[in-house]
């Protein structure tokens, strides 16, 4: 069962309501996301039990009727003085005889509106002008056309979930395309699940690999992992854009954050009971000492770089050949990977082969620079051809122990740049030669910043401006 995202109005509710719409719509065999949605849609986002429609006399969650409270055993009078909490088992009755039949937001809605209109379609018209119906639900008519359609009706309740600012999409799936899944790729490339490589592979285009990220995020958050884009998914992005934070932020992505705060040792379980789900002083405490300790700004809001380091802990270290022993010179640098991507590369990798040891140091380097910098890739170039040898513009690259790797940019951009110009980080490039030299204190490194020469990190070399050449030995 999904957990309940951040519906316009949540902070109106109690933990005690959104507990029993959950085990409400579970019993029901519906997603509690919709329930929220309708309810926050009906009341006008306060949850309130008495409150009423000016036209039709409709009231409480639902709207009920007095003819739809009567057939359910009781009346007006008697909701409108229940509490919310009280008025859901009146909901639940309402909603029954559907039971495992309302798998869509639109139907879920209807079922309250036009119970007749089920499983009709989106276009289907509803009310038109002139009738009762299309008066008490006129504000309905998106197009101002005189009808009320399953589409139009149901709009502004999914938008009670959010659209994740992908373009107002309603849902994307594999083998989808356009500018919105576009959006979508830059969301996952942003959490640290799809790599800008990987989004170079069929820009715009929903396939496996966008899937897949899709699914990670999914199943991180709780949600369901079904690799489609829907409106729980978009919600718990729209939550992410606009920053997880105290006093604007409840539900399932703050849930999430809490367990995840606890099980890091930022947060007791004690403390999280306190307002599960619900974005308090502690919870803000635990999220900025846990940004300090990762080096983020620690501004207690948990934004897709604070995402990043939380939830994409890292695998264990896979060597790419556990024969490390072998000197032979064939094996390839993966194309990408944690902490790394890879720039000019040949088809195959056919310019970025080494021994094994180098290929595996190279990895390992890159994931100790992810677990300090998620939101950085290195960039790694030439290494040698398979076998090694002469290798064209190059007078080294022959052994399969020489790695270029592109120098840092102050905007973290994927892009070359050279020592000198405004988009060079020397701060950072420095840290990254420290980490290498750190862990290889043998190898030597030719790169022209003349400020890490003159602190003997680095050695001059010609050509050597736009990328750290890596000598392991």
């Amino acid at each position: 069962m999904p957990n309940l995202v951040n519906v316009l109005g949540i902070e109106n509710t109690s933990e005690a309501f959104r507990k029993k719409v959950l085990e409400i719509a579970d019993r029901l065999l519906i997603d509690p996301n919709f329930l929220m949605a309708i309810m926050s849609f009906e009341t006008g986002a306060t949850f309130s039990p008495s409150v009423k429609n000016i036209y039709s006399g409709a009231t409480g969650l639902i709207q009920f009727m007095p003819a739809m409270a009567r057939s359910l055993g009781t009346t007006i009078e008697e909701l409108e003085k229940m509490t919310a909490a009280e008025q859901l088992d009146f909901v639940e009755k309402y909603f029954a005889p559907r039971k495992g039949k309302l798998l869509t937001i639109e139907d879920a809605y209807i079922a309250v509106l036009y119970p007749k209109a089920i499983g009709k379609g989106r276009d289907f018209v509803l009310f038109e002008k002139g009738s009762v119906q299309y008066k008490q639900n006129i504000g309905l008519d998106a197009d101002g056309d005189g009808k009320i359609t399953v589409g139009e009706a149901s709009r502004k309740v999914s938008e009670r979930l959010g659209t994740a600012s992908i373009n107002d999409v309603v849902e994307l799936k594999k083998g989808d395309k356009g500018a919105a899944v576009e959006s979508l790729q830059d969301e996952m490339i942003d959490l640290g699940y799809l790599t800008l490589e990987q989004k170079k592979t069929g820009a715009g285009t929903f396939g496996g690999k966008t899937e897949s990220a899709l699914k990670a995020f999914q199943k991180d958050v709780a949600l369901k992992d079904t690799g489609v884009l829907d409106l729980p998914t978009q919600a718990a992005l729209r939550q992410l854009n606009d920053g997880v934070k105290k006093g604007s932020s409840s539900g399932g992505v703050v849930k999430i954050l809490q367990q995840k705060l606890v099980s890091k040792k930022f947060l007791t379980q004690a403390e999280m009971n306190t307002g599960v789900g619900v974005f308090g002083g502690k919870t803000q405490v635990a999220l900025i000492q846990f940004q300090i300790k990762n080096k983020l700004e620690p501004n207690g809001i948990l934004s897709d770089e604070t995402f990043r380091v939380l939830f994409k802990t890292p695998a264990p270290f896979v060597p790419v050949s556990t024969n490390l022993n072998n000197p032979d010179i064939n094996t390839v640098l993966p194309m990408d990977g944690e902490g790394f991507t890879t720039y000019n590369r040949e088809p195959n990798g056919a310019d970025q082969y080494g021994t094994a040891l180098v290929i595996n140091a190279i990895v390992a380097l890159a994931r100790e620079w992810f677990l300090l910098h998620p939101e950085i890739l290195l960039q790694f170039g030439d290494i040698s051809r398979k076998g090694g040898g002469e290798f064209e513009g190059h007078t080294s690259h022959k052994n399969g122990r020489d790695a270029d790797v592109r120098p840092l940019r102050r905007d973290n951009r994927l892009d070359p740049v050279s020592v000198g110009e405004i988009a060079y980080d020397s701060i950072r490039t420095e840290e990254l030669v420290k980490l290498i030299l750190n862990r290889h204190p043998k190898a030597t490194i030719f790169f022209n910043d003349q400020r890490l020469i003159n602190k003997k990190l680095t050695q001059q070399a010609a050509g050597h401006h736009n990328h750290l050449h890596i000598r392991f030995s």
